[in-house]
């Protein structure tokens, strides 16, 4: 590292520094006497990394796999089933070829928070759920997990430039009956009212806390723009409010430590909508006590919020981070009633097949495959269709309820047609590993290196017809990629 970079670095960590300790004194009085202690040794520590597995790619490596192939140390998050700390990463979780196949998702421990502490009933029968502020998707994909893959996500997010990475996200842990919008959350209360089963509402904050995390990094904050994120998250979640079921259940969250856009948020939401909302209890899915707050800077607020989940540093060794949990008891409309954005299906790019096609694409897509991924769909209510020379899995939900709403991303590409023929994507062949019966090949490491560097590979046991597409794994029967045969050379096609 040059002598400016690190003294960059040195600059930054030092600002970062003074920050957190303006952060310490500023949050010290809401910090229980009785564990401030805990909280400052804690912030002498690094927090080690996270994963969370994804249920559906078990296939690739048990967390125990996991550490005997690369050296890490693990320590189970004590709330969330499929997570799990590294204390000793030799390898870092982003390296790995299980990283690359979806299998897990990367994640600090307090963002897997919020779909913990939700009711596991409400994900049991394909629930409609709702991601409001979904980007960059690690929460939408606990979603995906929580639900088994059924019912339908529509994962939002107000921000045209954050819409990327949320698709690919998705498009990496394989899920299937997701819908990608932009619009701004604040009108989904007027669009939808009433509609949604879950919906979870990680709202745009300050991101003030006692640690810096790179997903979440401290930086100073004024007082003008604390309060008006905190009048912006106040209309979010009256709008996802609004828009979620009687019965249904909502999760308001932040990274941010500020009473004003935590509690003081939810204190205004049950003043607003009175008996017709409620704060859940969560501390059954919580192994110890992390309440909320119910009075700061002189200001008593309702006493249920401190059923909220306030996490302080030690609680959990995690970055800052806050949570509660509504239900809705009943009914309730916007002021204003609007019509959503509407576009006619046939311009979304995608087309339904005739019943010649479909018969034909699904005879191409079982030689592709070795298995029947058309008749699998159909079982998963999903339907083929066309895109451009693309096939996709759509799911029929979204078909049958929002076919003409505007959205950026709907449901997985699973092949799409080259010089060579009908390629498999690899994101679907990841989705569908275990199904697949066609032909396998096992990579040594030195072929996997060029492979990922986007090279073609030359091999002299490639007697097959030109064409002719194999599915790639390392020696752990992890897939690495798809390649077609032309001669002896294994295409390297994207």
């Amino acid at each position: 590292m040059s002598k400016k970079k690190t003294n960059e670095r040195i600059t930054n960590g030092n600002a970062i520094g003074r920050l957190a300790d303006r952060m310490m004194e500023r949050f010290e009085p809401l910090i229980p006497e009785a564990e401030r202690e805990a909280v400052r040794e804690r912030l002498n520590r690094p927090l080690p990394p996270a994963i969370r597995l994804n249920p559906a790619k078990r296939a690739f490596g048990s967390v125990t796999d996991l550490s005997e192939r690369y050296g890490w140390e693990t320590s189970p998050v004590a709330f969330c089933a499929e997570g799990y700390r590294l204390t000793r990463a030799p390898i870092a979780p982003g390296a790995t070829a299980e990283h690359s196949a979806g299998a897990y998702y990367i994640q600090d421990t307090a963002s897997m928070v919020p779909v913990s502490i939700a009711d596991p009933a409400v994900f049991a029968d394909r629930p409609l759920i709702l991601d409001l502020a979904a980007s960059p998707g690690g929460k939408t994909t606990h979603l995906v997990s929580a639900s088994g893959d059924r019912g339908l996500i529509l994962a939002n997010d107000a921000g045209a430039g954050r819409i990327p990475a949320l698709r690919k996200v998705l498009k990496n842990y394989g899920a299937l009956n997701q819908v990608v919008t932009n619009f701004p959350g604040e009108s989904v209360g007027s669009w939808f009212a009433n509609q949604f089963d879950f919906i979870l509402l990680d709202a745009p904050c300050s991101m003030q806390s006692l640690v810096s995390i790179d997903s979440h990094p401290m930086r100073p904050i004024s007082e003008r723009e604390e309060t008006a994120l905190a009048q912006r998250q106040s209309r979010l979640l009256a709008a996802a409010l609004t828009a979620l079921k009687p019965g249904g259940q909502l999760v308001y969250s932040t990274c941010t430590l500020s009473p004003f856009e935590d509690e003081a948020v939810v204190d205004g939401a049950l003043k607003r909508f009175g008996s017709a909302i409620d704060l859940g209890e969560v501390r059954e899915r919580l192994p110890f006590p992390a309440p909320g707050i119910s009075a700061f800077d002189g200001k008593t607020l309702d006493a249920r919020t401190e059923r909220s989940v306030r996490l302080w540093p030690n609680r959990y060794e995690t970055a800052g981070f806050f949570a509660a949990l509504f239900t809705k008891t009943a009914p309730f409309n916007p002021e204003t009633t609007t019509v959503p954005p509407f576009r006619p299906f046939e311009k979304s790019g995608y087309r339904r097949l005739t019943g010649a096609e479909g018969s034909e694409i699904a005879e191409r897509l079982r030689d592709l495959f070795g298995y029947d991924a058309a008749a699998d769909l159909s079982e998963r209510d999903g339907s083929l269709l066309l895109r451009d020379h693309e096939v996709w899995a759509l799911p029929n939900r979204a078909l049958r309820e929002f076919s003409g709403l505007p959205a950026k991303s709907i449901g997985m590409r699973v092949a799409f047609k080259h010089a060579y023929g009908w390629i498999a994507d690899f994101d679907w062949t990841t989705h569908a590993w275990d199904k697949i019966g066609a032909e396998k090949i096992t990579l040594s490491p030195e072929e996997i290196r060029r492979w990922q560097s986007g090279q073609e590979l030359i091999r002299s046991d490639l007697k097959r017809a030109k064409g002719s597409v194999l599915f790639l794994t390392n020696e752990n029967s992890v897939p690495i990629g798809v390649g077609a045969v032309s001669g002896n050379r294994l295409r390297n096609i994207k």
